[in-house]
């Protein structure tokens, strides 16, 4: 049997910058992905201001491909378009170079990999912490991070299958080159997006929709209809549902991250900032012995704002003023860049 100090499930964002957070402060951590790196994955790939300014601060030296866009565009139905230029770029990643960026700095830093599949866990009379992986190998340790991303097993076992979750939808046209990144909003898939993000030699578009059951072929025909709509050849098309309820720790030695935690911006699905802050605060309760609960107790708060905060914006209110805003394109450009560059309007 293997014993280490701290055992991550998952070798995405959330957990190999936490395994690296560890490394520095000198933990013995061990990284356990299913996946062989580089491997893809839904997502945009996009990092706002404080997103990218968290990583620098969090990993020094991080390198890492991006292409920085920073004019914005949105719009209601068929109404006109707001468009501004935002005061800093988002940088804009492919998801499987800038995965395998972080898990080769950690590697780069003393880290451990290992392939294989977490199955579960059982609390030892100890304290620690028993991992079986689905090969039959099992691992002791003090703390289990469950970095494993949206579909967590390590979720599943505390808490049950999410009680509430969106779905993403994605489609890549490769070798366009547009310079945006568009956002349209329409009562056909209210609460939802259509949008559209200009990235590394390729143009991504993508779909969002609350929803509470899997009907995945009602929003990928509504998906296509849209692409029709805005004259995208149709493509293949990946999905993935993100939870959006976020799970409290029911034990101080079992921390939940990332995606895995429910820790995703529930009104824009920005989840890479929360995967950074909540694996910094992982990191910070087990130097300092604390519990995750009260590490992470300021992002625990957020997201239960940001759940009124969505209810709000597709509130029948909500929706209303926020399409009277963009007819004002300098008050848009003040609320993004504001909220771009923190988690609050506050300076």
């Amino acid at each position: 049997m293997k014993h280490v100090d701290v055992l991550i499930i998952g070798a995405g964002p959330a957990g190999s910058v936490c395994g690296s957070l560890l490394k520095q402060a000198g933990v013995d951590c061990l990284i356990v992905d299913r996946a062989s790196f580089p491997r893809d994955k839904v997502c945009g790939g996009g990092l706002t201001v404080k997103a990218w300014r968290l990583l620098d601060m969090l990993l020094p030296g991080i390198k890492y491909e991006y292409r920085p866009i920073a004019r914005m565009r949105c719009q209601f139905e068929n109404d006109p378009v707001c468009e501004f230029q935002a005061e800093y770029a988002i940088r804009m990643t492919r998801r499987k170079d800038f995965d395998y960026a972080l898990l080769q700095y950690y590697q780069a830093h003393g880290g451990e990999l290992m392939k294989g599949s977490f199955e579960r866990f059982e609390q030892q009379a100890d304290g620690r912490v028993l991992v079986t992986l689905k090969s039959g190998e099992q691992i002791s340790c003090r703390y289990l991070i469950a970095a494993d991303g949206a579909g967590s097993l390590i979720r599943r076992q505390i808490h049950g299958a999410p009680k509430l979750h969106a779905l993403f939808l994605e489609q890549y046209n490769e070798g366009e080159t547009d310079n945006d990144v568009f956002v349209h909003f329409s009562s056909n898939y209210k609460p939802g997006v259509f949008y559209k993000f200009s990235s590394l030699g390729r143009d991504m578009y993508g779909f969002a929709s609350l929803e509470s059951n899997e009907d995945f072929p009602r929003h990928k025909a509504k998906f296509c209809e849209t692409l029709t709509k805005f004259g995208v050849p149709l493509g293949q098309i990946r999905g993935a549902y993100i939870p959006l309820n976020t799970v409290p720790p029911t034990a101080d030695n079992v921390i939940l991250i990332g995606d895995a935690g429910g820790f995703a911006n529930k009104l824009t699905g920005e989840g890479l900032y929360d995967a950074f802050k909540t694996a910094a605060n992982a990191k910070r309760a087990i130097v300092e012995g604390i519990p995750f609960r009260e590490a992470n107790a300021e992002e625990f708060r957020k997201m239960e704002h940001q759940v009124k905060v969505f209810k709000f914006f597709f509130s029948p209110i909500g929706w209303r003023l926020i399409r009277w805003g963009m007819r004002y394109p300098k008050v848009i450009k003040w609320l993004f860049d504001a909220k771009m560059k923190r988690e609050t309007f506050r300076a």
